[in-house]
């Protein structure tokens, strides 16, 4: 990622909010609180770390929520409902990923379905291939438990990445010159 020097934004996370409204799936929020609708159906960045099942308070109560952490042009947040299709397409296609196909850039899809339901899709952005899932027996599963693996593996794959970043970034030759 390319560093932007003189004025801009202040460097934090946009989040980004999963709803099925009549021309989109997801939106921003304006300062003033204003729904901003995103038209684009896919973002496609690095997955950088998940929290599942985040207990949230908006202004009318508490709900529980999963946030993808996402480095794209810039840091994103995708926040949804943790027992919507949505988080669960999400957490199916995470799942099936490897640790290695974690470390590059994903796409992240939404679809409109029925009424309020958002789909989820991963794709490999360089391939156009969908990471497959099976919905078979899904209301089975222990959406908890694959949560909490999903996070770990995720968590632990950043992190061990932005080591290996930091280690390499470190190494400066002992006769080079700085300035």
């Amino acid at each position: 990622m390319e560093v932007k020097l003189g004025f801009g934004q202040t460097p934090k996370p946009q989040y980004v909010f999963v709803s099925r409204e009549s021309d989109h799936c997801w939106y921003m929020l304006a300062e003033d609180e204003k729904r901003i609708p995103i038209y684009e159906r896919a973002l496609t960045g690095v997955i950088t770390g998940i929290e599942v099942n985040k207990t949230v308070e908006n202004t009318f109560r508490k709900v529980i929520r999963t946030d993808l952490y996402v480095l794209a042009d810039k840091p994103y947040i995708i926040r949804s409902g943790s027992d919507t299709y949505f988080c669960k397409g999400l957490l199916l296609s995470l799942d099936a990923l490897t640790s290695e196909q974690l470390h590059h850039p994903l796409t992240i899809a939404v679809s409109p379905g029925d009424k309020k339901v958002v789909f989820c899709n991963i794709y490999d952005p360089v391939t156009y291939r969908s990471v497959g899932v099976s919905w078979d027996e899904h209301k089975e599963f222990d959406w908890q438990a694959l949560g909490q693996k999903i996070s770990s593996k995720i968590n632990i794959n950043y992190n061990s990445t932005q080591e290996q970043m930091q280690i390499s970034t470190n190494k400066i030759p002992v006769n080079s010159v700085l300035f």
